[in-house]
């Protein structure tokens, strides 16, 4: 019988496909796709033989390609609503650059309009080590209110956003957190102010962008996610991200602009609301609801409010609080819901690995896929426990901005085992990867992997001792084909071998080879998803 004809091959390459089949070789120069999927890999001549003069073809020159990245910790929806309305500075290394883009976007826009950074940077990825000032900011846009915000930490606008938003004596002192608004010697306010209960008031604030220009936001994101090679983001929903957050990535997918496969948790919109919450989205939904492009995945990451607790800020673990989350749990365990929950405190950990034994032995939970998300104090002694519920953990790099935070709440030498990622990878605990972006991480996967591969902060302060670090291709796994277990696609995502979906990305410069040092310099040149080109950059000849 004859082979069926390619719809598209690609040559010339250094393909990784994470094969975990002895028999499929884990790196091949050619790949075919048919119908969206891989069809075959190999050698050039052996791909070349499933050509047909309908075939497209694409000489990667030696180029290095991977599996589509995923990042398995994102807060896509809630970026995508004002993407397009925002400056970022992930990857600005100089404070001058920084202020540079708000003037040019200030330039774009007009006078009048408002220029946002919110999060997804740090003050000491800059030269200059530290962010910008209120004046600085009027001299970079002195006809445009700004407001500039580094992670949760603190946020600065300049007198225009200041006068905009209505900021006097009176609404400091109606705010969340009156003494978070930092004064000057003489005791006038600077601009700047600090904490997150304060970061939320800004946000109710300021003005939103209409539902259109939302969907047209989204879109953006997806296609700088494909810029990134990134092919799936796994939605961790977000503080105050509540049921109405979602319209804008639905339209996006009805209209055709997704280009990312989306998987979303779900979790309340604030605290009190949570059982009428869920209790709508178990009746009206039901797990796994959508297509490849976008599915309803689960419940997660903040299951109760009064629960989410931060790497120096332990929250509410009393008997009442987690009687309430073990009502949401059984509930979820009793319907087949996958659940990830939000933890960073060990108290809070340990209270949640004996509330799922408990709950697996009413209604088991080892098909579930449920997961921790963070959960830095994840140590040896919890891998039978991790193995027995089947559950999994998803890390982030949150500790590239945040490292030196970390230390001194927990010490050095606990955040050299925090989390004892070695020990738990080799026990064959499912482990996937990702940013946490977009306030308080850089949505960067190739600044992740990094992380994941030196331990080392912005600062370059050291973190993860050197035993719980990965290696190149382990990291890429955790950032790629991992993700599919916790939404039950394993078995048609991730690594590129017959039959799986054909989603990839041909890097600008070789992962495995180059300097670590630079892997967060990395782009893609071409982004395929299901095949089909999702980003092109121009550097391949890429037929039409």
């Amino acid at each position: 019988m004859s082979k069926p004809d390619a719809d598209l091959i690609l040559t010339g390459g250094r393909i990784t496909t994470l094969s975990t089949d002895p028999a499929v070789p884990g790196e091949v120069t050619a790949l075919a796709v048919r119908d969206g999927k891989v069809l075959a890999i190999g050698g050039d001549a052996e791909i070349e033989a499933l050509a047909s003069s309908a075939t497209r073809r694409i000489r990667l020159d030696g180029a290095r390609v991977v599996p589509g990245l995923v990042d398995s910790h994102v807060h896509f929806v809630r970026a995508g609503r004002t993407w397009n309305d925002e400056v970022r500075w992930e990857d600005v290394y100089d404070l001058e650059d920084g202020l540079a883009a708000l003037t040019a976007r200030a330039q774009a826009v007009g006078p009048g309009a408002w220029i946002r950074v919110i999060g997804g940077w740090d003050e000491a990825q800059f030269r200059q080590g530290r962010g910008p000032t209120r004046d600085e900011l009027d001299r970079a846009c002195p006809e445009n209110p700004v407001y500039v915000q580094m992670q949760y930490t603190y946020a600065v606008l300049n007198s225009r956003g200041w006068e905009e938003l209505g900021i006097d004596e009176a609404a400091v002192a109606g705010s969340p957190a009156p003494g978070g608004f930092e004064r000057d010697a003489d005791g006038a306010l600077t601009g700047r102010a600090a904490g997150l209960p304060l970061m939320t008031w800004f946000y109710r604030r300021l003005p939103a962008p209409d539902f259109e220009e939302q969907v047209a936001s989204t879109a953006a994101l997806s296609r700088e996610f494909a810029r990134l090679g990134m092919t799936g983001a796994v939605d961790g929903g977000g503080v105050n991200t509540g049921p109405e957050a979602y319209g804008p990535v639905y339209e996006a997918w009805r209209r055709g602009l997704l280009t990312t496969r989306v998987r979303l948790f779900k979790h309340a919109t604030r605290q009190g609301t949570e059982a009428e919450d869920y209790a709508g989205y178990m009746r009206f939904n039901t797990p796994r609801l959508g297509d490849d492009l976008l599915r309803f995945s689960g419940i997660g990451e903040v299951l109760m409010y009064r629960t989410h607790d931060r790497i120096a800020e332990p929250a509410d673990y009393g008997v009442e609080a987690m009687q309430e989350t073990r009502d949401v749990l059984l509930e979820c365990a009793a319907k087949g819901w996958t659940v990830q929950i939000h933890v960073h405190q060990r108290e809070f950990f340990l209270k949640l690995l004996d509330l799922w034994e408990e709950i697996d032995a009413i209604h088991s939970i080892r098909d579930l896929r449920w997961g921790f998300v963070h959960a830095e104090s994840t140590y040896v002694e919890d891998i039978e426990r991790l193995k027995r519920l089947g559950a999994g953990v998803l890390f982030q790099s949150l500790l590239r901005l945040n490292g030196e935070g970390a230390i001194a709440v927990w010490g050095a030498e606990r955040v050299a085992r925090s989390p004892e990622m070695r020990d738990l990878w080799d026990a064959g605990v499912p482990i996937a990867l990702g940013s946490d972006a977009m306030r308080v991480a850089s949505y960067n996967p190739f600044s992740s992997l990094e992380w994941f591969l030196t331990g080392l902060t912005v600062r370059g302060t050291r973190t993860l001792d050197d035993r719980h670090l990965l290696s190149r291709e382990e990291a890429l796994r955790g950032y790629s084909a991992a993700a599919a277990w916790f939404t039950h696609e394993e078995d048609v995502r991730g690594p590129l071998v017959p039959g799986m979906q054909a989603d990839l990305a041909v890097l600008s410069d070789d992962y495995f080879t180059m300097p670590v040092d630079q892997i967060h310099t990395l782009t893609s040149e071409l982004t395929l998803l299901g095949g089909e080109v999702v980003w092109d950059s121009g550097a391949l000849d890429v037929p039409s």
